[in-house]
């Protein structure tokens, strides 16, 4: 996956992550998991990080990633969800309009 997918990718799973209005440690943690799977530097993970904002349009972003990342990103959305010791109705709304726009 290149660069930009894996900054994108990031910031939808932190986006679906903050939903709820919080990111918990362990959701943090997640985060930290999937960018550790890309290999991502420093600068990579803080310009990710810092794009995270339920103000950006998640359709802009699942629109620019490629295929391969699509294919991933239900996956590691689910995943993401599950990671709190329950899910809020944001998360699962949020997770429901990315299988709509992946296509799921």
């Amino acid at each position: 996956m290149q660069a930009h997918d894996q900054k994108l990718f990031v910031q939808i799973i932190g986006q679906l992550m903050i939903s709820d209005g919080v990111l918990s440690d362990p959701e943090r943690a997640y985060l930290d998991r999937v960018m550790d799977s890309f290999s991502m530097d420093a600068e990579s993970r803080k310009q990710a990080l810092h794009g995270i904002s339920m103000d950006s349009p998640v359709e802009e972003r699942v629109a620019g990633l490629s295929p391969e990342a699509r294919a991933k990103l239900l996956e590691a959305a689910r995943d993401a969800v599950g990671v709190d010791a329950g899910s809020s109705k944001n998360e699962v709304a949020f997770l429901a309009r990315l299988e709509e726009l992946v296509g799921a």
